[in-house]
């Protein structure tokens, strides 16, 4: 077992293609390796190898990000597995651990299966969130207007947003700025994905100002929700206690991360597998 290297990103590709999910093409699976804000010095996952051929593999896709605190570095763990002949072995359980040994990493993860949810929680894992609120679009709210022309949220963004729109240009999500006439407003990022039985989720990835998109979920539902089935879908922790919190709905998948002093509501869902892979937040 080793961390991955600039050479190793084709090998890796191949074999998730090949095992893992041949429904991603190979060059999609590249992107997990080989990502545009991934920090220079960090591995680019770790991987087993049986001689020369790749038999396991765990992403760790790393990112800087601003927190109410200040910079951080996050982890998001993605596409743990290792070949059938190799498990009961203990070599997965070293494979998972290798992956998030980093001190003072915020680790996180939004697609851990059950199984490995147990497994986690034993390395110091707690869930982020289990919960949403979903908003059915409805009346609008006096004043409430959204901006979408790219040049005009990029004006009202910092310098560290900015960044973070750079990051993640050309990936399959949605961005505006939502303001009322009080002059407050939050930037807002979405992910719109089909789930369950045709229903337009639109998966609030990020918001530069959570307490006023709690306070106004619903009129920002009827803002930027498309589809007849259309719900704007907050996690639990976006949303503030004494505001209307919506339809509830048990997420199927826990979100889970793990973390010395970065507050909850600071991990959202940017610099992900599921937006690089243009996978959908279960």
């Amino acid at each position: 077992m080793r961390p991955a290297g600039d050479g190793d990103v084709g090998a890796v590709a191949a074999f998730l293609h090949e095992r893992m999910n041949a429904r991603i093409p190979a060059e999609t699976w590249r992107i997990l390796l080989d990502y545009p804000f991934r920090p220079p010095e960090v591995e680019r996952g770790w991987l087993v190898e049986d001689g020369a051929k790749v038999v396991g593999f765990m992403g760790t896709i790393y990112s800087d990000r601003p927190t109410s605190l200040g910079p951080r570095r996050f982890c998001d763990l993605s596409s743990w597995y290792l070949a059938a002949a190799y498990r009961g072995t203990g070599i997965g359980d070293e494979l998972l651990q290798a992956g998030m040994a980093q001190p003072g990493v915020t680790y996180q993860t939004m697609t851990a299966r059950r199984a490995t949810g147990r497994k986690i929680r034993a390395l110091g894992f707690a869930i982020l969130d289990d919960a949403r609120s979903l908003f059915r679009p409805g009346e609008t709210e006096e004043g409430l207007r959204p901006i979408r022309d790219p040049a005009e949220i990029r004006e009202r963004l910092t310098a560290e947003e900015r960044r973070m729109l750079d990051d993640h240009h050309g990936l399959d999500i949605h961005h505006a700025v939502v303001e009322n006439g009080a002059g407050r407003g939050t930037w807002l990022v979405w992910q719109r994905k089909l789930k369950g039985a045709g229903v337009a989720y639109h998966d609030v990835l990020h918001a530069s100002n959570y307490d006023f998109l709690s306070a106004h979920a619903a009129g920002i539902a009827s803002l930027v929700c498309v589809g007849e089935t259309a719900v704007l879908s907050i996690d639990r922790r976006m949303m503030n206690v004494g505001d209307d919190p919506g339809t509830i709905e048990t997420i199927p998948l826990p979100r889970w991360y793990r973390s010395i002093d970065v507050d909850p509501r600071d991990v959202g869902h940017l610099y992900s597998e599921v937006l690089l892979l243009d996978q959908k937040l279960p």
